[in-house]
């Protein structure tokens, strides 16, 4: 099915994921939209409320459907402010419509009850009495898209969640919800209380991945054009290379690199260069970054430092999501090599803030090395190094040292030797070149120092 390019608002892409949106609504079920930050999910829901796409939701022998566009970011964080945003919203929306005015009516007075009521179980129960005579006064059905959904859904009481569960039970297929958030519903939240909200999803989820070539490249010669500009072949071709598809992306490289200037990079690995210091590509990915899960970030990670990606939640996740690709062979990238520049400084700077050295968890009894954990210590062993991280840069005398590690049997007399077969084993396992110690360092006559860094 082709929509016109009025069905899109700002810009005329993603037609397969509209196309599912509208197959969901038409059979009566919600649906749940979810990708990572800017790659379109809001412009994309918004195309629900042209005629055009409003008349394709609707089923046979019934009237269009009343869509309701609801942001959750104005939304505050009590149970008044979700039903004061979601009632305000389809008051807008009946306004604009046909509903009989004494409806509307009916719903402007419960809407003011709602913002003078104190109480959630008075407002629940003036919410339920809206939505029932709203059902019962119209025979259209109603789409309410649950846009920015994420931080309402994770952290409010899951009363609400559980009325809306209700009144779908209630209404059925008359009632829809599509829900658009930049994790599963049950990344966002897993309690008991929300499941049943939460079941309403699971057979219609539509993870919204990069833009593919042709809608990339069509997404940029819109731009031009919305910008007055004309571009290249050439020019088109290497934004959607650089940006592997992601609108946010797209917008920023667009205007960075042809946004007036006379000479653009013409080349992928100048264009990389220039763009990855740039602030407001730093922006845009660390959205991105901050938005997917940590097994997959490490996901990421693994893939930068080692060049594959092994089995796991992780890699599922990002392959759904569209943030790696496989390329001929089977060998997995990440899809822009913009992001991957971003994902290689985000490595340098884990490497850079590892501590360096050698030092001790006295609190969990561990020893750390350089950033990795030295195991299968045996009680002397920790005993030697706990004392001497203690002291770090000091000489630890022999006698010291028998008296912190062999306190109860330093009286009977430790001798020389069996210091020196302790130090031994504990160097084997520490020293890269255990005949040639970077850490614990023989002071002649004296005994042992520690230095914390082999530099």
């Amino acid at each position: 099915m082709d929509f016109s390019q009025v069905a899109f608002p700002k810009a005329p892409v993603r037609a397969d994921d509209l196309q599912y949106i509208v197959d969901c609504i038409r059979r009566g079920q919600c649906c749940s939209l979810v990708g990572p930050s800017n790659t379109g999910k809001s412009l994309l829901l918004k195309s629900l409320l042209t005629p055009d796409v409003c008349q394709r939701c609707m089923r046979r022998v019934t009237r269009p459907p009343i869509v309701v566009f609801i942001d959750y970011l104005e939304a505050g964080d009590s149970e008044q402010a979700f039903y004061e945003l979601l009632l305000r919203c389809i008051l807008g929306a009946l306004e604009a419509s046909d509903i009989p005015e004494s409806i509307v009516a009916t719903l402007r007075t419960l809407y003011s009850d709602v913002l003078d009521t104190a109480t959630d179980v008075v407002i629940r129960s003036l919410f339920a009495k809206s939505m029932r005579e709203l059902m019962q006064g119209t025979q259209s059905a109603l789409i309410i898209i649950l846009d920015e959904f994420d931080d309402i859904f994770r952290t409010l009481a899951p009363w609400p969640f559980r009325q809306l569960r209700v009144l779908r039970d209630t209404y059925d297929s008359r009632l829809c919800y599509v829900a658009a958030t930049s994790r599963r519903l049950e990344r966002l939240r897993s309690d008991v209380d929300t499941y049943e909200f939460r079941e309403l999803f699971q057979p219609c989820t539509r993870m919204l991945r990069p833009l593919h070539i042709v809608d990339a490249e069509y997404f940029i010669t819109y731009l031009a054009r919305e910008r007055g500009h004309s571009l290249r072949r050439e020019h088109v071709a290497l934004v959607s290379a650089l940006s592997g598809g992601h609108p946010g992306l797209i917008e920023c490289i667009y205007d960075l690199l042809y946004g007036g200037r006379q000479t653009p990079p013409t080349s992928m690995e100048s264009a990389i260069a220039e763009l990855s210091e740039q602030w407001l590509i730093q922006q845009e990915c660390r959205r991105l970054w901050d938005e997917i899960d940590e097994g997959e970030r490490e996901g990421l990670l693994a893939l930068t430092r080692e060049g594959t990606l092994g089995p796991g939640v992780g890699r599922y996740g990002l392959e759904s999501k569209g943030l790696v690709v496989k390329q001929e062979g089977g060998r997995l990238i990440i899809f822009s090599p913009v992001f991957e520049a971003f994902v290689r400084q985000e490595l340098s700077k884990q490497r850079q803030s590892v501590r360096r050295g050698l030092w001790c968890d006295e609190d969990a009894k561990r020893v750390w090395l350089n950033g990795q954990e030295v195991t299968q210590l045996s009680t002397d062993q920790y005993a030697l190094l706990e004392f001497m991280c203690r002291r770090p840069g000091k000489i630890c005398t022999k006698d010291e040292i028998a008296q912190e590690v062999w306190s109860c049997w330093a009286e009977e007399g430790i001798t020389d030797a069996q210091i020196y077969q302790l130090v031994k084993r504990v160097r084997n396992k520490i020293e890269p070149e255990p005949l040639n110690p970077r850490y614990i360092v023989t002071v002649r006559g004296r005994g042992y120092r520690l230095e914390m860094s082999s530099n």
